[in-house]
């Protein structure tokens, strides 16, 4: 059976489109992330506390991998993130397979483990900055 030939402007414009998406995807991401950084940063604040944040490489393409986005918010309570201690650090990701915005933290804990907390954009502020949020993800 002969091999059915594409269209190369068919090919090139649906690679493009492709292309064009994931862009737009990973953008968001990023964009999620960074809004993310600048409310825990803010909130932790107002209660004398300050955040440092860091998206390394974030302006890259990224496509979901094990329901993750790829892109990582670090989060620093003790000083820049470059000169933080890694154990220190709480790293950020947003849920890719949830078609509302969830976030996973994962950081160190003391016993070695690694704890893990998935939560909306106020619950994430909240248990990473400890600032008491006076309303929750689940009100309109």
């Amino acid at each position: 059976m002969a091999q059915q030939k594409t269209n190369p402007k068919l090919e090139q414009a649906l690679t493009r489109g492709d292309l064009a998406i994931r862009h737009a995807n990973s953008a968001r991401a990023t964009a999620l992330l960074r809004a993310l950084g600048k409310m825990i940063v803010e909130a932790s604040a107002t209660i004398g506390v300050e955040a440092f944040t860091l998206i390394q490489d974030g302006d890259r393409i990224y496509d979901p991998a094990d329901g993750l986005w790829p892109q990582a918010l670090l989060i620093s309570l003790d000083g820049p993130v470059e000169e933080s201690d890694p154990d220190e650090l709480r790293t950020i990701r947003l849920v890719a397979d949830d078609p509302s915005t969830v976030f996973r933290v994962e950081w160190q804990r003391a016993d070695g483990k690694l704890g893990r907390q998935d939560g909306g954009p106020f619950a994430t502020v909240a248990f990473i900055s400890d600032v008491d949020i006076p309303w929750t993800d689940d009100e309109d």
